[in-house]
């Protein structure tokens, strides 16, 4: 996928099966692309499910939920996907209705997760949560997440409660109970540790995941910030997450984001001090991040230093060289040369693939 490009998830591995295929006895199974770096799959193997979960290969060309690198689905599919190393930094377009499902929830590991819709727009922090229906095309940039679990509802299971939820872009905090609880016991079933087969006991683990984001969408109370330092602490995300979103514009500064969110450049910095770091010094680490993973990436190997540096905000080469080999004692040169011998080094049969 080149840069500027929108990947638009497709119908494949995506949206539960009708109930009359519910069959069998229910087992996870990893879905691996051809790309995956020797360090990908090593990966994949510690966070397999030991000898009950199968591994499959995906073609070049199947579309993927969200771009990932990897998936992990359920046979019979139920619902539950968990995406690993999804496309990161460019435009994913998720429309639930051409999945052929009534609405995807999504919740990122790690990172952050942008949301914009008709322009409205959210942020999702690592373990949060929203909810996407059928009801037009959601367009989400994805910074720094290694994995997203989602899960798939058909359209029969749709309520007014989650419709309402989709339409406002709400966003669930990680630290939901019913969200809690419907993400351990989605991990139980991805990990094979609850015995489950037949078309009656897959038929009631589809429904509770779905009376579960009933559920989560009709709480009357929403979880709010009631003290001064979580109202601070989720202003200072919000601000993150902003940065994070224009973090290649040169001219990015404290002015500009301070003006953005209604607040006072002093207190912008003062949020980023309750921190132990300035905002200066948080857009440098981020930019630098930035760069070091892009300079490891098989799809940036044929762009210059020079091209990744100016793309991630630097305007001064030789500022980014001095900086980037005093936060990873090492240069730019070195990273690309090191990544380049590793690729061209011969890699090791999968032991766990199919």
């Amino acid at each position: 996928m080149r840069n500027g490009l929108k990947r638009t998830v497709g119908p494949d591995h995506a949206a539960p099966l009708p109930r009359e295929t519910f069959a069998g006895r229910l087992r996870p199974v990893w879905l691996l692309g051809h790309g995956l770096t020797g360090e990908e799959l090593a990966l994949v193997e510690l966070r397999a499910s030991g000898r009950m979960a199968a591994h499959r290969r995906l073609g070049p060309s199947d579309p993927v939920l969200l771009g990932a690198r990897a998936l992990l689905r359920l046979e019979p599919d139920i619902g539950p996907i968990s995406c690993f190393s999804p496309l990161q930094d460019r435009e994913v377009v998720l429309d639930a209705a051409a999945l052929g499902a009534g609405g995807v929830l999504l919740r990122p590991s790690n990172g952050r997760m942008e949301v914009v819709r008709d322009g409205r727009r959210a942020f999702v922090s690592a373990r949060e949560a929203i909810l996407l229906t059928g009801d037009g095309p959601v367009s989400l940039w994805l910074r720094h997440v290694d994995r997203v679990d989602c899960l798939v509802l058909v359209r029969e299971r749709i309520t007014e409660s989650m419709l309402e939820c989709s339409a406002s872009l709400r966003v669930f905090p990680q630290n939901n109970d019913t969200l809690v609880l419907l993400g351990n016991y989605g991990a139980a079933l991805m990990r094979g540790l609850l015995p489950m087969s037949g078309a009656m006991l897959l038929e009631h683990a589809c429904g509770y995941m779905s009376d579960l984001v009933d559920i989560l969408c009709s709480e009357a109370e929403v979880q709010v910030c009631h003290t001064v330092q979580d109202r601070a602490a989720a202003r200072l995300n919000a601000i993150k997450s902003d940065i994070e979103a224009y973090l290649e514009d040169q001219a990015l500064n404290a002015s500009q984001i301070a003006l953005r969110h209604g607040i006072s450049i002093r207190y912008l910095q003062k949020l980023f001090e309750g921190e132990g770091e300035t905002f200066s010094e948080f857009v440098l680490q981020r930019r630098l991040d930035r760069a070091m993973r892009r300079l490891q990436s098989p799809d940036e190997q044929g762009r210059s230093i020079s091209e990744i540096a100016f793309d991630v905000g630097f305007g001064d080469l030789s500022y980014f060289n001095r900086t980037f080999r005093r936060r990873f004692d090492t240069s730019p040169r070195l990273v690309r040369a090191r990544h380049r011998s590793a690729l061209a080094a011969p890699s090791r049969p999968n032991a766990g693939g199919a």
